[in-house]
């Protein structure tokens, strides 16, 4: 059993904050293949976990913004424990090169296609092609994954304001959030094609539309 303890209490704890899940059946049973997940807030990661885990008894390795409070943090629970790939600002491509080991020896990454929450322009945000590259090098399948739920953000705070009033919104309306899985699909159709810029981008217009359409956010005013 992955997490033991973990599953028992934390991971409990933390579904506690969403409302529904739906598409579990959507999920194969073993890796390796790719999670697409939508990206509205820094606990993204922390909620599709808590319902995928124990869905699939597996870890699933996210590309991750890991907070910096210090070696153990990183390294130990970040990394070793809970199985996180550190985005690396200085050398994105060594994430993906972290990813698709994983993905060679049978394991399940979570990828968030719009990157790391830089600012909360969420109307705005445009998807990177690093998910569609990883998908074609590593000829898996992809599940994407969106959320519905209300985002109160005031875009007028200092980015680290923002990200800590998303949190806040959703600790203080708990049981708020679904998450909607779909059903899994492969770019399998570029697979024998030159890898341009252009095919990235066609590629990854096709998992952002997949998991768009499994996404609902309502952007509420907040003053």
């Amino acid at each position: 059993m992955v997490y033991p303890i973990a599953r028992l209490i934390l991971l409990p704890l933390i579904r506690f904050f969403i409302k529904k899940t739906v598409g579990l059946e959507n999920l194969p049973t073993q890796g390796p293949y790719i999670l697409a997940c939508k990206h509205l807030g820094p606990l993204d990661g922390t909620f599709i976990a808590s319902v995928v885990i124990p869905h699939v008894n597996q870890k699933v390795h996210f590309i991750a913004n890991i907070a910096k409070w210090g070696w153990f943090w990183q390294k130990v629970v970040a990394e070793q424990w809970a199985g996180n790939i550190p985005f690396n600002h200085d050398n994105p491509g060594i994430c993906l090169e972290i990813a698709y080991d994983f993905l060679q020896k049978g394991k399940i990454v979570g990828i968030f296609p719009e990157g790391i929450i830089q600012e909360y322009d969420l109307k705005k945000k445009r998807a990177k092609t690093g998910t569609a590259r990883l998908a074609l090098r590593a000829r898996v399948p992809i599940v994407p994954i969106g959320l519905v739920h209300d985002i109160s953000v005031r875009s007028d705070l200092p980015k680290l304001s923002q990200r800590r009033q998303v949190i806040k919104n959703i600790l203080l309306n708990p049981h708020s959030m679904e998450i909607h899985i779909g059903r899994a699909f492969t770019l399998k159709k570029y697979y024998d094609q030159q890898i341009t810029a252009s095919l990235l981008e066609q590629a990854t217009s096709e998992i952002m539309d997949k998991i768009d359409v499994l996404t609902k956010v309502n952007y509420l005013s907040s003053n």
